[in-house]
């Protein structure tokens, strides 16, 4: 008997150190992000060209953004004036203060908002079948509004509406079911916090970091976040350097594998976060650092639906700006704004309906390709293309052709040509002949006689993936350009 007791007072006393050990443990995981070293390790390890944190992304190209909010029952109006610009602001900073103020914002908006016909599965549907790959979704914008439900405040969905569903958790499985990848947008600044925020936090940040917990542990795996900033109230929280390594650091501590874009510092003009995000503005030349262009899919900066809009973007010119910013080595990100009543837009619908078939036919000169340098820009008029690669393939993004029917040359430094051939089978059969000399391959290409609407794409194949490029790339992975 004496042993029994003692067996299992051995027992007991192992098993509440283990107890004690994790729990210690957990301790120091949730405050090692305060810690100077960690934050400095963490932030040097910054970047996502070539790491395996940022594969996914990197490979995805194309992704969706979503703005959605009390902001979009109104449609950019209040009381029959408008419409205000840009429209998620309408509360807004300023000037745009005097629109409608926060308690009316909480009240006659928030406290109204019934998005009745929102779907999650029609929405990643609809992304899912435009060949998106990743969705951006605003959990908070600078509004100070919560679409998640959350312990930090009753200014959220599920508590100051009618409609009172976590629209996140929703989207969130609907992603993970579709195989979409889910990341939150946080605005960092927040316009009506000091008002809304639990007593029980005495500050912003311990505010924000609660809400970031949340969403990072309580919406299954996060890859990516998405910081917005610039709109503090009141000092609540800077944009310099101190900051975005604590910032990061806290999202790393508790989300290793998660990236972080450039807002959590200063944006797309620093290094700050893995990658830069420029609005609405395409890059002029192959980049150093990771990119992803985000644009409104009408030609303005309104990234809330607006009620009545025409300017809608044309699909031509958003398949060319993927195409763009594929060969220049990043990604591009299309915006809608969903309506009052939680639906995506007609007009974008409209859209996607137009990129889908082109991405389900061309996608494989998108997915998982990097910027093909060996290609010489070309100077023939009337030509214009963009170049992509994968292994032994290199894919000509052609976007005009001349108009004359002279062949055009193409001038690549690798060698080892077999072959070209036309993504889209349904098209006309080309024409392409061929001569190396000095390391290179000179191609000359006839237009077809049908060509794609928007980018008619050349695949060529060559017997090795070039191998001095492949090394000087190799080579360059350790010295990655943030």
């Amino acid at each position: 008997m004496n042993q029994t007791v003692s067996r299992w007072g051995s027992k007991f006393t192992s098993l509440a150190l283990v107890v004690f050990a994790g729990i210690f443990a957990s301790k120091a995981d949730g405050t090692r992000w305060r810690d100077s070293s960690f934050q400095e390790k963490i932030w040097n390890e910054r970047g996502c060209k070539v790491d395996q944190r940022g594969k996914w992304f990197r490979d995805a190209k194309f992704g969706a953004f979503i703005h959605f909010g009390p902001y979009s029952q109104l449609g950019g109006y209040w009381k029959g004036k408008g419409p205000f610009r840009p429209a998620e602001q309408i509360i807004g900073l300023g000037e745009r203060k005097a629109v409608i103020s926060p308690d009316e914002y909480r009240t006659e908006v928030a406290g109204r908002f019934n998005p009745t016909n929102f779907n999650a599965r029609a929405w990643v549907s609809a992304i899912k079948s435009a060949g998106q790959k990743y969705v951006i979704v605003t959990t908070k914008h600078h509004d100070g509004f919560c679409m998640f439900n959350t312990s930090t405040t009753s200014n959220n969905i599920v508590d100051a509406t009618s409609f009172a569903r976590d629209v996140i958790k929703e989207l969130a499985d609907e992603c993970r079911a579709q195989g979409i990848e889910f990341c939150p947008y946080y605005s960092i600044g927040d316009w009506c916090a000091a008002e809304v925020q639990n007593p029980r936090f005495k500050n912003y940040p311990d505010y924000m970091f609660a809400q970031l917990e949340e969403l990072l542990t309580h919406y299954g795996d996060i890859k990516l976040l998405w910081f917005d900033n610039y709109w503090y109230v009141d000092n609540q929280w800077t944009n310099d350097e101190a900051h975005a390594k604590e910032l990061y650091a806290f999202v790393r501590s508790l989300s290793p594998n998660t990236l972080v874009n450039d807002r959590c510092g200063a944006g797309v003009n620093s290094t700050d976060g893995d990658y830069a995000t420029p609005e609405n503005q395409l890059k002029g030349s192959r980049q150093s650092r990771y990119f992803e262009v985000v644009m409104t899919d009408t030609e303005d900066d309104n990234w809330g639906w607006v009620k009545g809009a025409t300017n809608y973007r044309d699909p031509a010119s958003l398949i060319r700006n993927l195409i763009d910013c594929t060969s220049k080595g990043g990604n591009f990100v299309l915006n809608t704004g969903i309506t009052a009543t939680g639906e995506i837009p007609p007009e974008h619908l409209a859209i996607l309906a137009k990129i889908g078939p082109w991405m389900a036919t061309n996608g494989e000169a998108i997915y998982g390709t990097e910027p093909a340098s060996e290609c010489v820009p070309q100077l023939t008029s009337g030509f214009e293309y963009h170049a992509t690669k994968s292994g032994t393939n290199i894919y000509l993004h052609v976007i005009r052709w001349p108009e004359s029917s002279v062949p055009t040359s193409v001038t690549i430094k690798r060698t080892g040509f077999k072959g070209a051939e036309l993504l889209d089978r349904s098209l006309s059969a080309l024409d392409v002949s061929a001569t190396e000399d000095d390391g290179a391959v000179t191609l000359s290409i006839s237009k077809p006689d049908r060509i794609d609407p928007y980018a008619t794409v050349i695949k060529l194949n060559f017997e090795s993936e070039g191998s001095d490029l492949k090394r000087h790339a190799d080579a360059g992975k350790n010295n990655e350009s943030l």
